[in-house]
């Protein structure tokens, strides 16, 4: 069958499919807002029932470098064991921890930079157990994707909240992903909602809510309503003028429009063993090869129902999981489809994550999170498989636009993989 392809006009964030080539590159702002002086090293309570810091170090440490481009050799941007589109990390992470945490009760910012915490505020209410709050500092993505930005936020924010719950369940913690809009998870958090930021906090990085994390030891875990405080944001981050923050009005646009509360209910999604340190630190990415790899002539095929099986967030009407076979991924050229990305046709196989209707935030938090719950499930099951989300999909295939796909390639002797 003829591939038909139609250009998707629209908003803000449906524009991200359309043909439209991105700009050149400009400035990113800060990496990430800098809160004052961290914790003492030694302020961790010793076999803490819940120990959301060391969960968090284990996903955001440093572990390296990505290599520069031009050069070949360690650039400046960290490698951390989570992905991230263009390697951009604009998830934040703001910490509200009652009793029985690794860190004291308050709000607390982490600083993925040297992996530190930074008290904010001192009170909480009264409860066990945190809540993690996912932000995205969205300059750091538009600065490089621009018009295709606003999904790959969504997505980087899916990879980091599931792992975050995978990783947890290998604790012993249960997680439950919260129900919030941007404001509210603002609110609760006390930061300044995305377009008033700078007003409040001049000259540093405006942060979007995107989502909140609760985790803990029981069935009651910690709710988003107790910590809002009618006395406003705290903690005021130090300005950075020389990064060049700055809010951006498409993303203003979109922080008060329809999808971004999500999901439609709790979801509990600390269920199984979880993911271990020692496994989600042994994750590494599949290399970018122009050309098949030399390996199995029929490699073993990806267990991808079973994977998905298991994951909470229902799929939204009109999506699917397609997969394709090395055969299927050259024969219908998606290389054009998702900018040129040539290194697909030496997958082993490729998970096209996909929707028959206009794609909508809603969509694609489904469509990241199933990719992350099927990448992290991977690793708990032991299988050997080596993947790279991949995004920048453009256009209509055939009546299908595609909102995120998981690239895989089974095992092989030397060659399949590289650390990031």
């Amino acid at each position: 069958m003829t591939p038909i392809y139609n250009p998707r006009p629209g908003g803000d964030f449906s524009a991200a499919w359309s043909e439209r080539v991105p700009g050149a590159m400009t400035h990113p702002g800060p990496r990430q807002n800098t809160w004052g002086q961290p914790a003492s090293p030694d302020h961790a309570p010793s076999g803490a029932l819940v120990p959301i810091a060391a969960v968090l170090d284990t996903l955001w440490k440093t572990r390296g470098f990505h290599a520069n481009p031009a050069t070949g050799a360690p650039g400046s941007i960290a490698q951390r064991a989570i992905p991230s589109a263009g390697a951009c990390y604009p998830v934040q992470v703001h910490l509200l921890c009652g009793a029985g945490c690794d860190v004291p009760p308050g709000i607390h910012a982490y600083d993925p930079q040297d992996s530190t915490t930074h008290r904010r505020a001192g009170s909480s209410p009264d409860m066990a157990g945190a809540i993690v709050v996912f932000t995205v500092l969205p300059q750091r993505t538009l600065a490089k994707y621009h018009h295709r930005a606003l999904p790959l936020l969504l997505a980087d924010t899916a990879y980091a909240l599931l792992g975050v719950a995978h990783h947890a369940a290998s604790r012993g913690l249960k997680s439950r992903w919260l129900t919030a809009d941007p404001s509210s998870l603002a609110a609760a958090a006390r930061l300044p909602d995305y377009a008033r930021w700078q007003e409040h906090w001049p000259d540093t990085g405006p942060e979007l809510a995107l989502a909140a994390l609760a985790v803990g030891t029981g069935d009651e875990l910690p709710e988003l309503a107790p910590w809002v405080s009618p006395t406003g944001p705290v903690g005021p981050p130090h300005p950075c003028p020389q990064r060049q923050p700055h809010t951006l009005a498409a993303v203003a646009r979109w922080a008060t429009g329809p999808g971004l509360r999500h999901p439609e209910s709790p979801l509990e999604l600390g269920r199984g063993n979880g993911v271990t340190a020692q496994q989600v630190l042994g994750r590494r990415s599949l290399v970018l090869a122009a050309t098949a790899l030399p390996g199995p002539a029929a490699p073993a095929p990806l267990p991808w129902q079973r994977l998905l099986e298991s994951f909470a967030l229902p799929t939204p009407a009109g999506c699917e999981v397609l997969a394709l076979d090395p055969g299927r991924i050259r024969e219908q050229k998606l290389h054009l489809d998702c900018a040129g990305q040539h290194w697909i046709k030496s997958l082993d196989g490729l998970l096209l994550i996909r929707t028959g209707t206009e794609p909508n935030p809603p969509a694609m938090w489904w469509a990241a999170g199933a990719a992350a719950h099927m990448l992290y499930s991977s690793l708990t099951a032991g299988l050997d498989f080596t993947f790279r989300p991949v995004s920048g999909w453009t256009g209509t295939l055939n009546g299908f636009t595609t909102l995120h796909a998981l690239g895989f390639r089974a095992p092989r002797s030397e060659g399949n993989t590289h650390a990031g």
